[in-house]
């Protein structure tokens, strides 16, 4: 088995500047080799007002997509932090805002959902009954996506509710979707359990994408590439034995004036731990 070019390697949004227009961030991901891009609707304002766009305002993004020559294909969801799906008092909020999510995915053209796997976060404790209102929710939230051709895919956490793969597939074997999926984060895995590799097995045939992100014990953003824990090839050579074929770098800017040559950086650290987990698939 040979890897070579045969991956599609997006980036972040947030690895780039705020300020940045949605021309420039494309241009810059393009110029740093990157394949795609991944769009955050995050907790703020202003990336969650995305959600209400309207038609016109998707119109224009899509033609800058086209003009640049890089597409916006996934969308990392993390604003159900704020209205997790398991939540009591947000239930009406999270069910509207996936829903929301799933609509602006269709209108984008945006493949698969990044679905943050939170019963509850901020105000209320894990329990039976937020896990199942959780799963009620995300059952309900899949047959809506299933309605309109988008896929979620369940992100692996740095919570105990769902911080594995093996987690995340109690969720899809208990809906049995084909529109619910994994997208696992490989360095919150890593953070989570010390046999990585085994825990990426429990998903085959259902993982979508993955994150590729470095951590260190306890922390689970802001680290830069090669100064962590995660072993990517071993990871990435085990996500591409079971067919994956779709990643994202996840790291974010924090600042840096030279944020285009640590972008570009980032992208040549990661190919060549795709060529050293080509050398483990020989």
């Amino acid at each position: 088995m040979v890897i070579g070019n045969n991956y599609r390697l997006g980036i972040y949004e947030k690895a780039m500047p705020v300020e940045l227009s949605w021309k420039e961030r494309l241009i810059a991901a393009k110029e740093a080799g990157f394949d795609y891009l991944e769009m955050s609707i995050d907790e703020t304002d202003a990336r969650m007002s995305r959600l209400d766009w309207s038609d016109d305002e998707i119109s224009e993004l899509l033609m800058v997509q086209k003009e640049v020559g890089l597409p916006i294909e996934t969308i990392c969801f993390s604003a159900q932090r704020k209205y997790p799906l398991g939540s009591l008092k947000w239930e009406k909020e999270a069910k509207e805002l996936l829903r929301k999510g799933v609509l602006f995915a269709r209108k984008m053209g945006i493949r698969i959902i990044q679905t943050q796997g939170y019963d509850c976060y901020y105000e209320e404790t894990s329990d039976e009954t937020t896990r199942e209102r959780f799963y009620r929710n995300l059952e309900e939230g899949t047959y809506f996506a299933a309605a309109h051709g988008v896929m979620l895919a369940m992100e692996t956490m740095e919570n105990d509710f769902m911080n594995t793969v093996e987690k995340a597939m109690y969720s899809v074997n208990r809906i049995r979707s084909p529109y619910l999926q994994v997208y696992p984060d490989i360095g919150n895995i890593s953070n989570a359990t010390k046999d990585v590799t085994g825990d990426i097995k429990t998903g085959v045939g259902h993982i979508a994408a993955a994150h590729l992100k470095e951590t260190v014990p306890g922390k689970f953003r802001e680290i830069p590439y090669g100064t962590g824990q995660v072993d990517f090839p071993a990871a990435i050579a085990q996500l591409y034995r079971q067919g994956v074929r779709r990643y994202v770098a996840e790291f974010w800017h924090c600042g840096e004036e030279n944020w285009k040559e640590i972008v570009a950086g980032n992208r040549r650290f990661l190919d060549e731990q795709f060529r050293k987990a080509d050398e483990l698939l020989l």
